[in-house]
């Protein structure tokens, strides 16, 4: 099957819109309290996420434009691959090993949440470069496009300090990282659909 450039573009959009939709799931069930199912969830955006990185490489391989965009994109697809992984590969087996592997189960979900910020800063990052296209337009394309500047930068900076101070603050850095990479995540979806919508108008 031949997917054109345009139709990867909008199909990338649409599974960035699912993974918002399952960080907010997964977000409200434990805020609430409750167990998310993270089986499901993260077998759900490990899927999502390798479509993602294939359909960025195919747009970016077409030549569509906005080459550092798409290629942010293949790579932040490809490391919450990883991260979601380790989380269901790994997580499990180190935790019900018990105190003994108490410091490599640190170290894993440490590691995961390194690569979870690095690919939600690549999102911000895909953001701000999509947001400065959408800028030069007028009215919503160009209210959109300053959005998406502005959670990119927000993605950036938040997720950047998660890198670098790890689990340290856990609840101030997944918040902040956790809330702006997702902000970022839903601007960067439109600006792809309305930057492909414009392209074909």
């Amino acid at each position: 099957m031949d997917i054109s450039a345009n139709r990867a573009a909008k199909l990338s959009a649409v599974l960035l819109i699912v993974t918002v939709v399952t960080q907010i799931i997964y977000f409200a069930i434990s805020s609430g309290g409750g167990t998310p199912p993270r089986m499901i969830i993260w077998t759900t955006e490990a899927v999502v996420f390798l479509g993602l990185s294939v359909l960025a490489l195919v747009t970016l391989a077409r030549q569509l434009g906005n080459a550092a965009a798409w290629a942010a994109l293949a790579v932040g697809g490809t490391l919450n691959v990883i991260q979601v992984g380790m989380g269901l590969a790994m997580f499990g087996p180190l935790k019900e090993a018990g105190e003994a592997m108490a410091p490599a189960f640190d170290a894993v979900l440490a590691g995961a949440f390194f690569l979870y910020f690095a690919g939600k800063f690549a999102f911000g990052f895909a953001g701000i470069v999509l947001g400065a296209v959408l800028l030069r337009g007028t009215g919503a394309a160009k209210a959109v496009g300053g959005l998406a500047i502005l959670s990119g930068i927000a993605a950036l900076l938040t997720n950047l300090l998660g890198m670098a101070k790890g689990m340290g603050d856990e609840n101030v850095i997944l918040l902040s990282a956790g809330a702006a990479g997702t902000a970022a995540t839903l601007l960067l979806a439109l600006a792809i659909l309305m930057s492909k919508s414009d392209a074909e108008a």
